[in-house]
């Protein structure tokens, strides 16, 4: 008995400092953060020999050679070591883990929706050599499935982080190395480089990419910033188009309109250099150019143009090659330009006529004396291409003139039209010696657009009473003196 008792003595004398290493585990290392790895490898020794000082404990304790609480501490030990283990094979699997963007490419539907579709491939690699030099078990590698990343969420941004695509965020369920499934968005935002975001795991990636062109369509796709505008007579609307290439056979595209009346003159202007063009060419790497058409209206409407009466023309896009030829003088309709299968925008012109003022006076300069008035006339003519409506004609008079305008409001003034206004200027009963000006206002609307001519200054002259006693004795005096020289003259020939 006394043997046994030392044999057990010396066995827990040799147990307890393994005990004791297995509670505390290895070392820590702390570029275990940095080298995974290696980590993973300490992590998987340390979870070893806890398991194995487990198993012998656990045995110890079913002969009753060990207490419970000690047998409690080493599977404490065991299950943190176990948690660690798993912790860095999970960082290690997950740090491997990559999904590359194999291809962008945006197209445009026939309503003009630009949509994208986005390839994405399974990168992780490595894992099975993971596996092989570190002999990890089958079933711990089973069950995370390193080669699989669920639960991968993709959206498109644009420069400012806003999401730009529809619907906002696609998810794939299931990715797997070799399967390289296409996602397909609708741009909410028309652009040619965007982010696309990628959370999957512990990661979150962002790649900014540029969208290549789908050539199948082989066209220019334009897009208008305002198709439809209004625009007075005798002014120019500009139409400014962005011009997308769809195609990877043609890159020269001749520009032309049609549907829109032959008096109104149209050239198309590159907005950078200024310069007129009559077609675009595409260079490598160059798939969108900016575009500007310039619309000259006539001054005057007739029955092709007619005031207010919307205008519906198409730009086209036509293929150097192609031989398609667009006759001005006729019309075509929506599917007979889709028939042509070419690249083309709707446009829309409102022609708006506007009125102008047009002032004629034949005398703006009067004298008169203080107890005088000055009564004159003023014709207005509607000059331009629109009625004038509610025109109101006024004078600024210097203090305590008075003033007669007839008529002083004209309710409407069509085109080409002309009034007389009469006005009547009195001074004031003090009124004393000079000039006076007295500036005449004229304003109106036309189209629900304020509209003032330009002033008119009338300039009045007030000159002093003549005295008809003063008048008389300076008669007097200049006959007197003409008589004198008469006689002296007479006398002196005389002699």
């Amino acid at each position: 008995m006394k043997y046994v008792i030392l044999f057990l003595s010396i066995l827990l004398l040799f147990a307890a400092p393994i005990a004791l290493f297995s509670q505390q585990g290895t070392y820590y290392n702390p570029r275990d953060d940095q080298y995974k790895l290696l980590g993973l490898k300490r992590a998987l020794d340390t979870y070893n020999i806890s398991k194995a000082e487990f198993e012998r404990q656990k045995s110890l304790f079913e002969r009753g050679l060990v207490s419970k609480s000690d047998l409690g501490r080493v599977e404490n030990t065991f299950r943190d070591a176990e948690v660690n283990y798993q912790q860095s094979f999970l960082a290690v699997i997950y740090e491997r883990r990559y999904i590359a963007i194999q291809k962008a490419v945006k197209s445009q539907l026939p309503n003009g929706q630009r949509r994208v579709k986005i390839t994405l491939a399974n990168m992780t690699s490595g894992t099975n050599e993971i596996k092989r030099i570190l002999n990890i078990e089958e079933g711990l590698y089973s069950l995370v499935q390193p080669d699989v990343i669920t639960d991968v969420y993709v959206a498109l941004l644009n420069d400012q982080g806003a999401i730009i695509s529809q619907p906002y965020e696609i998810k794939i369920e299931v990715l797997k190395v070799g399967e390289n499934p296409t996602i397909e968005f609708t741009l909410l935002q028309d652009v040619d480089v965007a982010t696309v975001r990628l959370i999957y795991s512990q990661n979150q990636d962002s790649k900014k990419i540029y969208f290549q062109k789908d050539a199948a369509s082989n066209r220019v796709a334009i897009v208008t910033e305002q198709f439809s505008q209004e625009a007075p007579l005798a002014s120019t609307a500009t139409y400014r188009m962005r011009m997308e290439l769809f195609s990877s056979t043609e890159n020269t595209f001749r520009l032309e309109v049609a549907n829109l009346p032959l008096q109104l003159n149209v050239y198309f202007l590159d907005p950078v250099t200024q310069a007129r063009l009559t077609q675009v060419k595409y260079t490598e790497g160059v798939n969108t150019k900016d575009v500007s058409l310039n619309v000259l209206l006539p001054a005057r409407a007739n029955d092709e143009l007619k005031i207010d009466q919307p205008i519906k023309f198409f730009v086209l896009a036509i293929p150097q090659k192609s031989g398609i030829r667009i006759d001005r003088s006729k019309t075509m309709s929506e599917e007979q330009v889709r028939n042509l299968g070419i690249g083309f925008a709707q446009l829309e012109l409102v022609p708006r006529g506007i009125g102008q003022f047009q002032i004629r006076a034949q005398q703006l300069y009067y004298e008169i004396n203080p107890d005088q008035t000055v009564s004159m006339t003023l014709d207005i003519v509607n000059e331009g291409s629109r009625w004038l409506d509610n025109v109101r004609i006024d004078a600024d008079l210097p203090l305590n003139w008075t003033k007669v305008i007839d008529p002083n409001t004209i309710d409407r003034l069509d085109p080409s039209a002309e009034r007389r206004i009469s006005f009547t200027f009195k001074p004031a009963p003090d009124v004393g010696v000079g000039k006076y000006d007295i500036r005449i206002r004229i304003s109106g609307r036309s189209d629900n657009q304020p509209l003032e001519a330009e002033p008119k200054t009338v300039s009045i002259q007030v000159t002093a009473k003549a005295s008809i006693f003063g008048t008389a004795a300076i008669i007097i005096l200049i006959v007197g003196l003409v008589i004198g020289i008469v006689v002296f003259g007479i006398r002196l020939t005389k002699r």
